[in-house]
């Protein structure tokens, strides 16, 4: 069978893994309860009543002094006028900048890989748990039922207002999985930078092991597929990569989050 990712490039994949990303940031953004700054050089969004999604990202320091520049925003997150997370991907400019940040105090906070399967050949893979029910996010009582299972699993504080205003734009699916009659998984889809990205997928711990996160992400990205999508990406831990290597997902880079230690 023909692979798409014959047909392109790495750094097509590179900038879809990292852009779809980014452009969920930027749509979070754009409700009333967010604060942002986007511009060529760096862009942030903040929650103002939560905890996700708050982030700084998109950074491009080539051609400027990249030590002053680290330490300018380093400032703001002190003075708290920017969130404490620094996500640099692949397309983070210079590619080195995690060592600068390293220079000014950062701490690396989590790794992930980002990782993309191609959707054709995704519909090969072995269908499984018939018995979990997988539902989408289309009212008030199940974004409710969403935001509770993000919440848990995360332990965060996530803003209803805004998965009720995500559920309604074109770019974004949410679903979650019923397993005898007790809500246990989710996920987030958001359709950008032409491919289908999985965010936020989670399943309850005493239910893991299941499963689950296979199956609701199958689900999701065989939706996206019948609607034109050829490519899947997402960012996914040590453990989850897996679960998404069964369905086909391939390791194409390394993202980092930095965070820098405040004193109260």
């Amino acid at each position: 069978m023909n692979n798409i990712f014959t047909h392109l490039s790495d750094e097509l994949i590179l900038i879809a893994i990292e852009e779809n990303l980014n452009d969920f940031y930027i749509k979070s953004s754009t409700h009333e309860n967010f604060r942002a700054h986007v511009d060529d050089k760096i862009s942030w969004v903040v929650a103002k009543n939560a905890d996700w999604p708050s982030c700084i990202f998109r950074a491009n320091f080539e051609a400027l002094n990249i030590s002053d520049e680290v330490n300018l925003v380093k400032q703001l997150i002190i003075e708290g006028n920017s969130p404490n997370g620094w996500t640099i991907g692949p397309m983070t400019k210079p590619e080195n900048l995690g060592d600068y940040l390293k220079k000014q105090g950062f701490q690396e906070d989590y790794h992930q890989a980002g990782m993309a399967v191609d959707l054709m050949t995704m519909r090969d893979t072995t269908k499984e748990l018939e018995n979990l029910d997988i539902k989408r996010v289309n009212s008030k009582e199940t974004v409710v039922i969403w935001v509770d299972l993000v919440s848990r699993v995360f332990n965060i504080k996530v803003d209803t207002d805004l998965i009720e205003f995500l559920q309604t734009q074109k770019e974004v699916r949410l679903y979650y999985g019923i397993y005898n009659d007790t809500p246990v998984s989710s996920l987030l889809l958001y359709l950008s930078s032409g491919v289908a990205g999985l965010h936020a997928v989670t399943t309850l711990p005493e239910y893991r092991g299941k499963g689950f996160g296979y199956s609701i992400s199958r689900y999701a990205l065989l939706e996206a597929f019948e609607i034109g999508y050829k490519i899947g990406v997402l960012q996914a831990s040590s453990l989850g990569q897996f679960v998404y290597k069964k369905l086909g997902f391939r390791k194409f880079c390394d993202i980092y989050s930095y965070a820098i230690e405040l004193i109260e």
